[in-house]
C-alpha cells in the first residue's frame, strides 16, 4: 500500500498559548516621563538665567560702589595729569599735590593695617619704574635733579617725594638702575648722571653710582646714554634720586631716560 501522508515540508509552527500575547504600550504610557524631562530642562534654563542675572547685577553694584568710593581720588589724579600741560594755575596744582599726598597716606595706612593683621608684608614687593617728565618749553631747570612723570610711572610700596625723590617704605636689598640719554654736549663738564641717596629729607646726600657718556664735540648730532645699576641695602625713609650735569642737555624722548628700583 502506498503511504500518501508522507511529505518533505516542515511541520507548522506551534500556535501561541492564550494570554501570552501582550499588546504594545500605547502612546499615553510615556507622557509622564516626557513631562518630567521637559520640566527638568525648563528648570535648568531658569537656574542658568537667574545665575547670569545675579552676577550681572552684582558686578554693576561693585562698579558703582568702587566709583562712589574712589571718585574724588580719580578726579585728583586726572587733574594732576592736566597740571603737567600747564592748563591750570600753580596754586591749583599745589592744592592737587597736597591732595595726592593725602591719597598716598591713605594707601600706606591701609597697607600698614594689612601687615599688622597678617603679620607680614603685602603680597607684592616694592618697586618703582619712573618715566622722565617733559620740561616746560623755554623754562630754566629749577635744579639738577630729574623730575618724573607720575601719571605714566609705576609705584608699589614706594612714595614719590617732591617731584624728584623716591622714598623707600620697606627695608631690604634693592636693585637700583638709571638710564639717562644726552643729546647735547657741555663744553667744560663731562656728561654725567648720578644716583643720589639721603637719609630722610634733611639727611646728607651721597653718591651711590655715577655714569658718564661722551658726544665728542658740539658738531655731533648723536645721542649718548649713561646707564648704571647695582644692588644696595636700603632702610625705611631712605630717599634716592637722579642728578645730571645739566637737565637741558638730556634727551626727553619717550623710553630714553628712565629710573627705577625693585626689592629683591
Amino acid at each position: 500500500m502506498i503511504n500518501m501522508y508522507q511529505t518533505n515540508l516542515p511541520p507548522p509552527p506551534i500556535p501561541p498559548r492564550l494570554g501570552s500575547v501582550k499588546s504594545a504600550p500605547g502612546a499615553g504610557h510615556n507622557k509622564p516621563l516626557l513631562g518630567f524631562l521637559i520640566g527638568m530642562i525648563v528648570l535648568q534654563m531658569l537656574l542658568l538665567l537667574g545665575g547670569f542675572t545675579y552676577l550681572y547685577h552684582k558686578e554693576n553694584k561693585y562698579d558703582e560702589d568702587f566709583e562712589h568710593k574712589y571718585l574724588d581720588d580719580m578726579i585728583v589724579l586726572r587733574r594732576l595729569g592736566e597740571c603737567e600741560k600747564d592748563s591750570q594755575s600753580v596754586l591749583d596744582c599745589e592744592k592737587l599735590v597736597e591732595k595726592y599726598k593725602n591719597i598716598m597716606e591713605k594707601v600706606s595706612q591701609v597697607e600698614g593695617k594689612a601687615v599688622k593683621r597678617t603679620g607680614g608684608v603685602p603680597s607684592y614687593g616694592a618697586m618703582a619704574r619712573m618715566i622722565v617728565k617733559q620740561p616746560v618749553v623755554g623754562a630754566l631747570p629749577s635744579s639738577k635733579y630729574l623730575e618724573w612723570n607720575i601719571g605714566h610711572s609705576v609705584l608699589r610700596n614706594v612714595q614719590y617725594f617732591k617731584s624728584s625723590w623716591l622714598k623707600v617704605l620697606q627695608p631690604g636689598d634693592y636693585d637700583i638702575y638709571s638710564q639717562v640719554a644726552f643729546s647735547k654736549w657741555h663744553p667744560k663738564t663731562p656728561l654725567a648722571s648720578r644716583v643720589k641717596l639721603r637719609k630722610g629729607e634733611t639727611g646728607k646726600e651721597k653718591n651711590l653710582m655715577t655714569a658718564y657718556c661722551s658726544l665728542g664735540d658740539q658738531n655731533r648730532t648723536d645721542v649718548c646714554t649713561a646707564f648704571q645699576g647695582g644692588v644696595f641695602s636700603l632702610e625705611p625713609e631712605d630717599q634716592i634720586s637722579v642728578w645730571v650735569t645739566d637737565p637741558s642737555l638730556v634727551n626727553y624722548e619717550e623710553g630714553t631716560t628712565t629710573f627705577g628700583l625693585f626689592k629683591l
